[in-house]
């Protein structure tokens, strides 16, 4: 299982809750893969603390969530009763564990948190699995451009780990990709790319803060 540890102790840590919608996602759902035009039964890799969720049951879709960490998704039971058969613990690194195709899979910056091998068989997995014509969306995958993509061990040509400060700090292994780097990511499994953004934000007062670089897309299965 490649499921990162820490991120069970982080949520036992009261760590990294986020409740709140992610609003590029909420943004590219809407602009990329509304519900009427027939993206309706959606995979969500790594579901965390359920910040997406409230969004895609107003929005009225089947939503189904894997996430790696026992803990948070049994809190995710409390607070979803009727989605307890379909928020489960996995790793989608090695499976999805739900039958049938998706419309649409998301992922907001977990896929981003393994190395480049589980990536890979990550994509490969979530092509699969979603229907010729549906998409894959995927916020904030961390650039080569962030000012911590140096930082810590290295654990392959592209991801990281022991990042010693900053928000990357304890999270991992933490993968940083160039634009060549992440089109040969989603090419190879088979997708082709519908839309590609790079996020800067740098923090100008005070003007010590990190440089936050990281990848929005829209990937489709042709």
């Amino acid at each position: 299982m490649t499921f990162s540890p820490e991120w069970d102790d982080i949520y036992r840590g009261s760590k990294q809750l986020s409740v709140w919608p992610w609003s590029d996602l909420v943004s590219y759902v809407y602009r990329h893969a509304r519900p009427d035009d027939g993206f309706r039964r959606v995979l969500e890799c790594g579901c965390g603390a359920g910040a997406n969720i409230p969004f895609f049951v107003k929005i009225g879709v089947e939503y189904f969530g894997v996430e790696g960490s026992s803990y948070i998704v049994e809190r995710l039971h409390e607070a979803f009763p009727e989605l307890r058969q379909h928020i489960v613990v996995g790793d989608f690194t090695q499976t999805i564990p739900f039958d049938g195709t998706f419309d649409l899979a998301v992922d907001r910056g977990s896929l981003t948190l393994n190395t480049t091998t589980a990536i890979r068989q990550t994509l490969a997995l979530v092509f699969h699995r979603v229907r010729q014509g549906g998409k894959l969306i995927g916020i904030d995958w961390f650039s080569t451009s962030h000012s911590d993509a140096g930082a810590g061990d290295v654990l392959d040509s592209w991801t990281r780990t022991n990042i010693p400060k900053g928000h990357l700090s304890g999270l991992g292994a933490t993968h940083f990709s160039d634009q060549s780097h992440l089109v040969d990511l989603l090419t190879t499994a088979g997708f082709v790319l519908e839309r590609l953004e790079h996020k800067v934000i740098e923090s100008v007062l005070p003007d010590d803060g990190p440089r936050l670089a990281t990848w929005n897309f829209v990937a489709v299965k042709p």
